[in-house]
């Protein structure tokens, strides 16, 4: 049993090895959070954009784009740009608005 037990710890202590590396990398800095708050609260125009065309599915499946679009926050994050939405009810006649340039 004592070596049954040292090969499991063994191998735990393995299997969290590449796990305590991942979290040692971090997500982000400090730096990148303040720079994203400058672009969503700016009122400029995004990359020199009039507009972006959002295309999505009506239904739950699509919930954030839903929410996005009811409570502003897509248009609050593209300040001066305006955004101009698209409900779709299948994803071919999606793709199709997209390879023809009707939505971005």
């Amino acid at each position: 049993m004592p070596a049954t037990t040292a090969l499991r710890r063994t191998v735990a202590v393995l299997a969290t090895l590449p796990l305590l590396a991942l979290a040692a990398c971090g997500y982000g800095s400090e730096a990148e959070k303040d720079d994203g708050a400058k672009v969503a609260a700016g009122a400029e125009k995004t990359d020199g954009l009039d507009s972006v065309r959002i295309g999505y599915f009506g239904n739950v499946t699509h919930a954030t784009a839903l929410v996005g679009n009811q409570k502003g926050f897509f248009q609050k994050a593209l300040g001066a740009t305006e955004a101009k939405y698209a409900t779709f009810n299948a994803g071919p006649s999606e793709i199709e608005a997209l390879n023809s340039g009707s939505i971005d």
